[in-house]
């Protein structure tokens, strides 16, 4: 039989950094006679990472060597228990399937209610509270609480909730419920003292537990109190953030107490608020104040991540010095390559492989693992080149079908057959979540991408994640269609985190909740603005104040005494705390968040300092060698890679801008041709120029025969050449719109030139020329010319399309020695010819816009052509100096760092 309950002992211990230390020292006070053998005890600690430094605060406390009491949190305690429950995933699925079921909202929301739901009942499980067991009573309470009668909103909100919450009370107990039953289990054979660390005021959970022990076993707790707190820090702290219940006398009071009480700030010199301007010069702060603290030699530093971004990118900057950094919180499981990797076959799976989604999927490190790299490398660059040359946006089995009928793309199509092959290992239709996930993994299979996931950290987690669910959820019935699991699929990895354990290192990167009752020598907080370093929001079911309040639910008040709780006990836990922020976030003002914000102002008011201060100079200084001095411009040489043969456009390339020619055409990195989902400019006047070519050679001459007949053929043979393309795009009828209405113009243009005695007699010709270098040996200039015309006297002309305005044409003509392409397919055809034009086809009117001069300025090309090639093989220089025309679509911009050049080279 029990004994009667003893009476909980609850010591209350000024909040502190000793308070671990304190909490140890009366432990083993009190059970001095049983030193050193404590293993007897059960210490029970609100999270793990207080385990090891009390095991140093018992021995430091005793003195001696000590064999050490059993210590664990209540989790721990349950799960040693095998208090099991069901698990969340079976709960969430069985919400859902009563939410479509009924039909109450869309379907697009229903994820995010059941999320919403478990969240609200976890809350009422966790405090012990529960919903009236009649609907018409809790309808009754929520219109008092709303000061609202006959709502029909309400009546449908107290509906939903109580009768969801009534068949989730009905099924197998929750995690919460478990937990709380497998701790009463475990009271009730309890056998030894029990001592207990909390983070404040108990929770429903630990006061049922300790009370439940106390009927058997002596308890003692453990609780930080702030109010009793007579260090001057937390002294200072409390003026700032009164830790008692109720209105705070005001701010200007609570300044001028401060002062009487301490006339020295104890905060000065302890912490730091420095405003960043940018997100690059917050992290440099960051990185330049922990690289102070190691210089200094202080070892426990904790990095506390209010912003996640910033927090990554300091963290990048210390790894680039050496500087490694141990991250409890983890990455979200969604952000790591494996579930890229997953994304990617989702997307391939639901869109027929299209193409930007196959190629992701392909160019994964994981995918197709068990084959040679140079086998696999060679299947992805064929499958691009495939992909872009046929133009290929989408349809699996379209893909293999071309790249099949044509050499060169063996590995290429193998790939493809191994994707259709995965595909084919997915359901169809709707299928349970555990035969989406038993899918999912041997389409993985298929890929070859299973021993890549395994062998990679964050891989393995997601496998053992994506086979914990099939197993919770196998016998679970109810079927999702792919988008409804999809959706599923992307919440459990949103959810789910990733945490590298292979990095141990002092440098802690941690959340502010997770930093209490812990020591630092040393913590920056990063991110302290109002947005992200804010008390947790009410959730949306029950958000109305006065609701929660009459249901026992959390307040907003009480998440934001428990912020300051904890920033109060992270500042008093610390040597020394840097707080840091962005001041502003895209064009306006980024404030710091309300608690620092009242610290600071107190803080001026009663020691004349606000805290707040720049970074470092040299945190500075690096971001502004990046933004303000800029990057010296690019001048290569590379006189043994000089091409000895160029096409025009290479040439009006190196005339534009040196080191793009030295990048495309030096280095190869022209950009590789891609799928056109669209047409673009140049598709648009590449249709021009096959339908014009395909026109002459129909129609050779145009003596006697009418207008309307020709506009006929060419629009008839201009419907044709576009007719794919709309097929495949509506909306390309614009495009052939734009050039049904240079038709006419362009067939009174035409006649016009044959009234002048000239014949077109071909187009698209390929030509060459060799053009003599001083260092021995030539250069074979190369080009295709869009259209040649001759009179009966044999003279010729060259003619290039475009398709743009003649005024543009005209200011490239005013600069001969810039525009060069007229000049090279002159020089190319020889010395017959006697005219070159550019023929802009551009609304009603064609427009002829020739080059004057055109032999001069076809052997003063010819020679500058041959001079640049001698001096670039002598070694000169390739400057990144293009004017803004060239520089605007230029693809080697970011390589040249153009816009970050120094402004006295630039």
């Amino acid at each position: 039989m029990p004994e009667a309950a003893r009476p909980v002992i609850t010591l209350r211990i000024p909040a502190s950094a000793d308070f671990v230390a304190c909490c140890a020292q009366r432990i083993v006070e009190t059970c001095r006679s049983q030193l050193p053998d404590l293993s007897a005890l059960l210490i029970v600690l609100p999270g793990p990472a207080l385990a090891p430094g009390l095991r140093q605060a018992l021995a430091a406390a005793a003195g001696r060597a000590l064999l050490l009491p059993r210590i664990a949190t209540l989790a721990q305690l349950a799960a040693a228990a095998n208090a099991g429950g069901q698990p969340d995933s079976q709960r969430q699925l069985a919400l859902y399937r009563q939410l479509r079921e009924r039909a109450w909202f869309a379907d697009s929301a229903l994820w995010e209610i059941c999320a919403e739901l478990i969240a609200l009942f976890d809350e009422l499980n966790e405090r012990a509270i529960g919903l009236p067991e009649d609907e018409a009573v809790l309808l009754a309470r929520l219109e008092r609480a709303y000061d609202a009668r006959g709502s029909q909103l309400l009546r449908f909100e107290a509906e939903v909730v109580h009768r969801l919450w009534r068949a989730e009370a009905s099924g197998p107990p929750g995690r919460h419920a478990a937990m709380a039953m497998a701790l009463a289990l475990l009271a009730d054979k309890a056998a030894t003292p029990l001592f207990m660390l909390c983070e404040g005021e108990p929770r429903p959970i630990e006061a049922a537990f300790r009370q439940a022990w106390a009927a058997r076993q002596p308890v003692t707790v453990f609780q930080p109190q702030r109010a009793a707190a007579d260090a001057p820090l937390m002294q200072a702290l409390n003026f700032v953030w009164p830790p008692d219940a109720g209105e705070p006398p005001p701010l200007a009071g609570r300044a001028d107490a401060a002062r009487a009480a301490l006339p020295e700030s104890p905060l000065a010199g302890r912490l730091r608020l420095i405003g960043a301007a940018s997100l690059e010069e917050e992290a440099a702060a960051v990185a330049s104040e922990v690289k102070r603290w190691l210089a200094s030699g202080r070892k426990s530093i904790a990095l506390v991540a209010a912003d996640r971004v910033a927090a990554r990118r300091a963290r990048a900057l210390l790894e680039r010095n050496g500087i490694l950094v141990q991250d409890e919180t983890g990455w979200k499981l969604s952000t790591t390559r494996a579930a890229a990797l997953v994304d990617a076959w989702l997307e391939v799976v639901a869109a027929d492989a299209y193409h930007r989604d196959l190629l992701d999927l392909v160019k994964s490190p994981f995918v197709f693992g068990d084959l040679a790299e140079e086998g696999r490398q060679a299947g992805l660059l064929q499958l691009e080149d495939g992909l872009a040359r046929h133009n290929l946006a989408y349809g699996l089995g379209r893909y293999e079908a071309v790249l099949a009928r044509e050499a060169g793309y063996g590995e290429a199509v193998a790939l493809l057959k191994r994707v259709a092959v995965a595909r084919r290992a997915m359901p169809r239709g709707s299928a349970s979540i555990a035969d989406w996930l038993a899918g999912l993994e041997q389409a993985l299979g298929e890929l070859g991408a299973l021993p890549g996931l395994a062998g990679d950290e964050a891989g393995a987690t997601l496998i053992e994640l994506l086979r914990l669910r099939r197993e919770e959820l196998l016998a679970v019935p109810g079927r999702l269609t792919f988008g409804e699991w999809r959706e599923w699929l992307n919440r459990e990895l949103e959810n789910a985190a990733f945490v590298d354990r292979g990095i141990d290192s002092p440098l802690v990167m941690t959340h502010l909740a997770a930093t209490r009752l812990r020591r630092f020598d040393a913590a920056v907080l990063i991110g302290v603005d109002r947005d992200n370093l804010a008390p947790a929001l009410s959730r949306a079911v029950f958000s109305n104040q006065a609701v929660r309040s009459d249901l026992g639910l959390s307040l907003p008040a009480e998440a934001a005494a428990r912020l300051r709780d904890d920033l109060a006990g992270l500042i008093a836990s610390c040597g020394e705390v840097t707080a840091t922020w962005q001041t502003v976030r895209g064009d306006e003002a980024n404030l710091l968040c309300p608690e620092l914000s009242l610290l600071s102002v107190l803080h001026e008011r009663a020691w004349g300092d606000d805290l707040v201060m720049k970074p470092d100079i040299a945190a500075g200084a690096a971001v502004g060698q990046q933004e303000g001095c800029g990057t010296a411009m690019p001048c290569p040489a590379a006189p043994q890679r000089v091409p000895l043969r160029l096409s025009a456009s290479a040439y009006a390339s190196l005339m534009a801008c040196p080191y793009q020619f030295f990048a495309r055409r030096m280095l190869g990195l022209a950009e590789a041709e891609e799928v056109r989902e669209a047409l673009e400019k140049r598709d648009y006047g590449e249709f021009v120029h096959r339908i014009l070519r395909r026109f002459h050679a129909e129609h050779p001459r145009f003596p006697g025969r009418p207008d309307e007949v020709l506009t006929a053929a060419l629009e008839a043979i201009s419907r044709e050449v576009f007719a794919p393309e709309i097929e495949e795009n509506f909306l390309e009828h614009a495009w052939l719109a734009r050039w049904i209405e240079c038709v006419p113009g362009y067939i009174a243009w035409q006649k016009a030139r044959e009234a002048g005695g000239w014949r077109c007699v071909g187009g698209e010709l390929a030509r060459e020329r060799g053009l003599p270098l001083a260092g021995g040996g030539e250069l074979v200039l190369h080009g295709r010319l869009d259209r040649l015309d001759r009179r009966a006297d044999g003279s010729e002309a060259v003619l290039d399309y475009k398709t743009q305005d003649a005024q543009g044409l005209k200011r490239r003509l005013a600069e001969p020695s810039e525009d060069v392409q007229l000049a090279c397919y002159a020089l190319l055809q020889g010395e017959r010819v006697g005219e070159a034009a550019y023929v802009a086809l551009d609304g009603e009117k064609t427009v002829e816009l020739p080059l004057p001069d055109v032999q001069e300025m076809a052997r003063a090309q010819g020679a500058r052509l041959a001079a640049a090639i001698d001096a670039l093989r002598a070694g000169a220089a390739l400057p990144a100096h293009g004017v803004d025309a060239a520089c605007a679509w230029c693809e080697m911009r970011g390589l040249c760092r153009r816009d970050y050049h120094n402004d006295l080279q630039s």
